[in-house]
């Protein structure tokens, strides 16, 4: 604008110097420095639009930003949630089992005892049965009851050593197999699941018509899973599914044979 107004004022002082200027002409020469002048002020505004447009979407870039970023953060949070409540609901479903294992296995572990002749302290023997020679009636159950007891209250490596010694001084009667799934239990509980497996495998092997089979073969699919052996895992696991169709231990096996994307025909 300078510029203009500068040069325009040279143009007239030439003009009154030579005396061949007229009042129209200084009018028209006023108006278009009168233009020129608004042009230039329009342009210094539409500059200055410009730059608050470019300041306005530098803004806009930073503050999309910020809320990608915190989008992120939200989706990794509830993904990190998400993990948090399938491991809950699988440990969930790990209490429920056991819980109703030791239900079924209290009862029977009774009944089995009462056949044996193993009757509480302080009662009586059921008719007909006859205690051994210098071994009496209740030592076996008070045996394998202690280390029940113990593995009940988180003691695992006591009720190891009651179920073996128990194994040691009986291995032929209706518990020996139990003795053995527990110490299995014991073993996967302490998360030692190589020990654990090895346990399972023993109480197949040696037990072969165990009611605890079942329930061996679904730890055994546990334990490898938890060591990241997920093809044997799912091998123990369809075991479960065809061996030991009707029972409760091929449900459990059924919904993890699911989780790990296995279909069961």
């Amino acid at each position: 604008m300078k510029y203009q107004l500068g040069f325009s004022a040279l143009v007239l002082a030439s003009f009154l110097a030579y005396g061949c200027v007229s009042s129209g002409d200084i009018e028209l020469l006023h108006r278009e420095i009168t233009d020129v002048g608004k042009r230039v002020d329009d342009l210094a505004r539409a500059t200055s639009g410009k730059e608050d447009v470019a300041a306005l979407s530098r803004t806009i870039g930073q503050q999309t930003s910020q809320l990608l970023k915190s989008n992120a953060d939200i989706q990794q949070e509830i993904r990190a949630l998400r993990e948090q409540m399938e491991t809950l609901q699988a440990a969930l479903e790990s209490t429920n089992q056991r819980l109703g294992q030791l239900s079924q296995e209290l009862a029977a572990a009774r009944e089995k005892l009462q056949a044996l002749g193993a009757a509480p302290a302080g009662a009586p023997a059921p008719a007909g049965t006859q205690p051994a020679l210098g071994t009496p009636a209740s030592e076996p159950a008070q045996l394998y009851n202690s280390a029940y007891e113990d593995y009940m209250r988180g003691n695992y490596d006591l009720a190891i050593q009651g179920f073996s010694e128990y194994l040691r001084r009986y291995p032929d009667t209706e518990l020996s197999d139990n003795a053995l799934y527990w110490i299995g239990e014991c073993h996967y509980s302490k998360k030692d699941y190589d020990r654990a497996i090895d346990t399972f495998t023993q109480l197949l092997n040696s037990y072969k018509t165990s009611d605890k089979a079942a329930a061996a073969l679904l730890k055994k699919g546990f334990a490898y899973l938890e060591k990241g052996d997920k093809s044997q895992a799912v091998i123990n696991l369809q075991y479960v599914v065809f061996e030991y169709p009707a029972s409760p231990e091929a449900s459990l096996a059924k919904e993890r044979l699911a989780k790990l994307g296995v279909k069961i025909k």
